[in-house]
């Protein structure tokens, strides 16, 4: 039997500047709490270094998003970025009772794929169209609500 599902709370947390990338936040909570970014402290830094550099390449524009994700059942980070053009290269991290690790067996969830879609249309309507603000257009387009 399947947990039904019931939408989760999503907040926008700003853009943070990393290794020359720009990176628009994400909270997703289980419940109304509001995310809680010491949650996710640890994990960043590593987050961060998986980064490839330059950031600003050919096909690579140093534009990407991070999901802050507490979960019913743990706390879930999820870091993507646009690179090859239009490819978005994923990586997940998984709090257990040892602390953060990428993940195994896990990926993102439905609540997360939300955020996921909503940025590829930003992107596509943005950054791969004939808009010579295309990466600050990008980064003006967020999503909130219920995902």
């Amino acid at each position: 039997m399947f947990t039904r599902y019931t939408p989760r709370a999503l907040s926008f947390l700003g853009i943070e500047s990393v290794a020359g990338y720009r990176v628009k936040l994400y909270g997703l909570t289980h419940d109304t709490t509001p995310v809680d970014r010491s949650r996710f402290a640890a994990v960043w830094d590593t987050a961060i270094a998986v980064l490839p550099t330059p950031a600003v390449a050919p096909g690579r524009p140093g534009l990407g998003f991070a999901i802050f994700h507490q979960g019913r059942t743990g706390d879930y980070f999820i870091l993507c970025w646009w690179d090859h053009e239009n490819e978005l290269p994923t990586r997940v991290w998984v709090r257990d009772d040892s602390g953060w690790r990428p993940a195994r067996n896990e990926s993102f969830c439905v609540w997360d794929l939300r955020v996921l879609w909503w940025e590829r249309e930003a992107y596509v309507a943005t950054v791969l169209s004939d808009r010579d603000d295309g990466a600050e257009a990008y980064l003006g387009i967020t999503v909130q609500g219920w995902a």
